[in-house]
């Protein structure tokens, strides 16, 4: 049976070679490298621990040194986050909305366990996550606030020696410190601690429901995450250093360095050894000065031909690259976006803005589970203000199932036009239509309708308070808020009263 077998599949691939079936993708040919990957492997296999924490340490240090990554890292904290994603209730009840946004805003001041990060910061470092770390999450501590784990810290505890990891069997449902059952959904997460030898100590085994995990998936059976910076490390080692070369190419033409050629140099480095006097064997030349020469000896300048035309351009190719598997122009990653034209300017944006809405997005499922856990436990009495309590109406309609504690939509920052005069016209009409609301305008600039509405109204209570101080009959006159327009004869308008 077994002959069969390989019989009919020696046809099978034979008649492929002779009447050109299947795709080319598939077989190697001399016009192209060969393609050495022939077998589909999980990307735990591809990706294990081991090259788990050589990339994060690389990417680590690129982040602490390469100002390429920290303007990435940049980008996507604050263009993503922004003023921070904001929870709008959608319970049934606008005031247990009221008061689940109160309480959640309360909450966000302090959520995090050292109580030193705000609830922006802590969405920051979750955005950022996903680039250096591939995954990680937020572990749900009994005292109610959060505690941010990143990657490096999912994983097992090895054992003390080489022999006794050869002696251990794989476990399957092991992935890198995650736990999953026979369909692959994680049940556990086993964290633990780096301490100054780097290695991972301390592991505990944290139950899925008391950990948010937040990842990227490159396949539907990935378990962990893989930094998405990982892509490009080879390239942004290469313009670091493309960048470092150019600029000490730069330096050696500045200098003018001269090497001086002389006859018989083996007999000047023999007497010059014997001497030991290696200082001689290098000259200062003093700016303005003349040196003669011995007999023999001829001056050559050391000419780099530097800087490089060609270096700017082929820095910038490499640069989109990298910014292409980001969706970050490269303009947006050097602060260049106005040297192009107007209209290829907001192409860029537009782009970028894709991009932008795609990374908040990724983050409402991590921020939703945040705010059934928070909620739960503030129905529970936990984590209250003291003698604070939900009114009977409310605590009835959720008895009852008529309200939803737990329905919730998040407002993200907005994004900005290049054109404010024109986006200023455009959300008005928008208005007009129906299509977006008061809250997608406030976000735009980081606030929230109530925080609008009441200073807004400060203001006009200000304004009338200064009319009626100063004899103005109207409070209007020192806002001049509405526009107004009539149509008439220039003289019957004047001389109207």
């Amino acid at each position: 049976m077994k002959t069969k077998t390989n019989f009919w599949r020696r046809l099978n691939v034979a008649s492929k070679f002779l009447f050109g079936r299947g795709y080319d993708a598939a077989r190697n040919s001399p016009r192209r490298g060969n393609r050495t990957q022939t077998t589909v492997t999980p990307e735990e296999t591809q990706f294990d621990s081991g090259d788990r924490e050589r990339v994060i340490a690389t990417l680590l240090d690129f982040r602490r040194n390469n100002a390429l990554v920290k303007s990435i890292c940049r980008l996507r904290e604050g263009d993503v986050i922004g003023g921070g994603i904001q929870p709008q209730g959608q319970t049934g009840s606008d005031e247990l909305d009221s008061e689940l946004e109160n309480l959640w805003q309360v909450y966000s001041r302090a959520p995090e366990v050292t109580q030193t990060m705000t609830m922006r910061e802590v969405q920051q470092q979750l955005a950022s996550l996903p680039l250096v770390f591939g995954d990680g999450g937020l572990l749900l501590t009994n005292s109610g606030r959060v505690q941010i784990v990143e990657g490096d810290r999912i994983g097992n505890e090895f054992a003390s020696s080489w022999r006794d990891r050869r002696d251990e069997k794989p476990n399957k449902r092991n992935v890198e410190g995650v736990e999953v059952n026979r369909q692959g959904r994680p049940i556990a997460f086993h964290i633990g601690n780096r301490g100054e030898g780097g290695g991972l100590h301390d592991v505990r085994r944290i139950n899925a429901s008391n950990f948010i995990f937040y990842k990227k998936r490159i396949r539907p059976s990935q378990v962990r995450g893989v930094p998405e910076l990982a892509t490009v490390t080879d390239d942004l080692q290469d313009v670091n250093e493309y960048d470092e070369l150019e600029m000490v190419a730069a330096k050696v033409s500045a200098t003018m360095a001269v090497a001086v050629k002389r006859e018989n140099a083996l007999d000047y480095e023999l007497a010059a050894r014997a001497d030991d006097s290696e200082s001689e064997r290098l000259q200062n030349l003093q700016v303005g000065s003349f040196q003669y020469l011995e007999p023999g000896e001829d001056v050559q300048v050391i000419s780099s031909n530097r800087p490089n035309a060609n270096a700017i351009p082929y820095l910038t190719y490499r640069l989109r690259k990298i910014g292409a598997t980001l969706g970050i122009p490269v303009e947006f990653l050097l602060l260049t976006i106005g040297e192009t034209s107007f209209s290829a300017s907001q192409g860029m944006v537009l782009l970028y803005q894709q991009t932008v809405e795609n990374e908040q997005k990724n983050l409402f499922p991590v921020l939703n589970r945040l705010w059934r856990w928070k909620v739960g436990r503030w129905l529970s009495g936990l984590d209250l203000p003291e003698g604070y309590e939900f009114p009977s109406e409310v605590r009835r309609g959720i008895e009852t199932r008529e309200l939803d504690p737990y329905r919730v939509r998040w407002q993200p920052p907005g994004f900005r036009w290049i054109n404010r005069a024109a986006q200023v016209q455009a959300d008005s009409m928008y208005m007009q239509m129906g299509a977006i609301s008061l809250d997608d305008l406030t976000a735009t600039f980081g606030h929230d309708v109530e925080t609008v509405l009441t200073r807004k109204a400060k203001n006009i209570a200000l304004a009338k308070r200064i009319a009626d101080e100063n004899g103005l009959n109207d409070w209007r006159e020192l806002m001049n808020q509405d526009r107004t327009t009539t149509q008439g004869n220039i003289v019957d308008l004047m001389n109207m009263e």
